[in-house]
């Protein structure tokens, strides 16, 4: 269970003798509430102490003596995830957790329905080949050279399972924008930590890396020029630059307008991996993948590259000594915490080096103002997650995901390919559980998607391998799924992302709720993102329309 620090202190209550406080607390975590007895000479004494999951629009009373005695005076409207788990069948009616399951269930029987539907259909398909091949047969055409060689000149398949990771993270961004049924779960973390809403913008960068080595090895055989290649990617990272500064500003004061966001940072990365590949290719000189088996065959993917490897490598030493030992004023060095009511002493050290560089290069007009901790910390400062500092290891997402189409494009066989996305999943894996040293607070560098910490991007990097590798054997060696629904809003994924953004309060995708709980929450969530990603996707696949920057 994900906890976060919080000095309740801060708030001021004080409860007389005999008399009584009244105090509200978030319910997304479990709350450890202290009360001590102030004599007013400067001393005081620990009364009880008292740690509780507490249920949302509950009301509670505690009893102070020598334990802390609690009763509910109000029954939640649901109770934690662990208690839902364990009480599901005996919970009252009504309970708002039960949302959750309608709605797994839902999807499950309409995958179930869909499973059945492609089972006979290709059923039925693979009868309709078989009369038709007879059919060339008895006609003398099933022979003809013409024939064989139009077929094996057809183009190679398409990554379908690059589509469909792609596609799956952009279902869970559209509902997670969208307000992800009001659970905590589908929130982006408050500071340390990882939810289902940290998972997709970093997957995203993995992927665009891992797009990047194949868009490269087609312009590469066709023999573009390196100047009409970095045109193409100066245009594009200009082009993802300003839909950025489009989508993350409202109406508003020119001088006022925030510079970093989502799109803003995919264009920095895309440009810096981009420029690396375009330095090293050899245009229409595609690298040999047939050469004898030895040493440097099996590392083929790694070793050409290793100037890359070393750019890389500086950045994040970059990254981490300005984390580390960049002097901030008035903030220890090294700093990672989130301030405010989480450090007292600290107040104004959000983020530490991260904070003070974007103060320097943007000042505090032109970041985010309404930031997850600022909230839950009641922070006075403005800190953007998406800042300068970040980028750094933005790059290395973006890198370590061309790492996987390198991989890709230098072995054929799926064995060899597989091998290798698992290993690197799982190093990676093991190398941020080192440097977090397995907690999620105080380990040596936390795993933080504010910060977008060396261990954020380590973890995210080695679930993304490990994701790719199983969506690649489902999906292009045994081809057991199509992944639909997810590869067609893979296909159109910059179109559904600045469509859902934009048309966000408007109905059919958002409403006005009368009665707000989490069912009614979860049902226009899902239905305005669903709209999105599945009908909208759909009907763009099916009609042939890809956009693409």
């Amino acid at each position: 269970m994900t906890e976060y620090i919080c000095n309740l202190s801060f708030t001021g209550l004080v409860v007389t003798p005999h008399g009584s406080g009244n105090l509200t607390t978030n319910t997304s975590y479990p709350t450890n509430l202290t009360f001590v007895w102030n004599y007013g000479n400067g001393t005081n004494q620990s009364v009880c102490s008292h740690h509780y999951h507490y249920g949302e629009y509950g009301h509670y009373r505690m009893m102070l003596g020598k334990i802390c005695k609690l009763s509910t005076l109000t029954e939640p409207v649901n109770s934690n995830i662990r208690e839902f788990c364990l009480k599901l069948l005996i919970r009252k009616k009504g309970d708002e957790k039960r949302a959750i399951l309608v709605a797994f269930c839902v999807y499950a029987a309409l995958g179930c329905l869909w499973l059945v539907g492609s089972y006979f259909y290709r059923k039925k398909f693979s009868e309709d080949n078989d009369e038709m091949r007879h059919l060339l047969i008895n006609t003398g055409r099933h022979n003809n050279p013409d024939t064989k060689k139009s077929e094996s000149a057809s183009k190679p398949r398409r990554l379908k399972s690059l589509d469909t990771f792609r596609g799956m993270c952009l279902c869970i961004m559209a509902f997670v924008n969208y307000g992800g049924g009001g659970y905590w779960f589908f929130d982006h973390s408050v500071w340390n930590g990882i939810t289902v809403a940290d998972l997709v913008f970093p997957w995203f960068m993995w992927i665009m890396g891992t797009s990047t080595a194949l868009s490269f090895r087609g312009l590469q055989r066709k023999a573009t020029p390196k100047v009409t290649i970095f045109l193409k990617v100066v245009r594009r990272t200009i082009t993802l630059f300003l839909l950025g500064l489009f989508i993350v500003n409202s109406p508003d004061d020119w001088y006022k307008i925030r510079i970093p966001g989502v799109l803003q940072r995919f264009a920095v990365s895309y440009f810096a991996v981009s420029t690396m590949m375009l330095l090293h290719i050899k245009v229409g000189e595609p690298e040999d993948t047939t050469a004898p088996i030895d040493f440097q065959s099996r590392v083929r993917d790694l070793l050409p590259y290793w100037k890359q490897w070393l750019f890389v490598v500086c950045l994040l030493v970059v990254h981490t000594c300005l984390t580390f030992l960049m002097p901030v004023p008035g903030c220890p060095t090294g700093y990672l915490g989130a301030a405010g009511l989480s450090d007292l002493d600290h107040s104004n050290c959000t983020g530490g080096a991260a904070l003070q560089v974007d103060n320097w290069l943007l000042t505090q007009d032109h970041i985010y103002d309404d930031e997850t901790p600022k909230h839950e910390y009641q922070i006075r400062v403005n800190y953007d997650p998406e800042g300068v500092l970040g980028s750094l290891t933005s790059i290395f997402m973006t890198f370590l995901g061309l790492q996987a189409g390198k991989i890709l494009l230098a072995y054929k066989d799926h064995g060899s390919r597989l091998v290798r996305w698992v290993i690197w999943g799982v190093v990676l894996g093991l190398l941020a559980i080192l440097l977090c040293q397995g907690r999620q607070n105080g380990g040596w560098i936390p795993i933080n998607k504010n910060l977008w910490s060396l261990t954020f991007v380590l973890s995210l990097a080695s679930m993304a391998f490990l994701l790719l590798s199983l969506y690649y054997f489902l999906v292009d060696v045994r081809r057991w799924w199509t992944g639909f629904p997810f590869f067609m809003a893979g296909m159109n994924s910059i179109s559904v992302y600045l469509c859902h953004g934009v048309f966000q309060k408007y109905l059919p995708f958002s409403w006005k709720i009368q009665h707000r709980n989490h069912g009614n929450l979860l049902f226009m969530n899902l239905f305005g993102s669903n709209l999105w990603t599945i009908v909208f996707a759909s009907y763009l696949y099916w009609n042939n329309i890809f956009i693409n920057i």
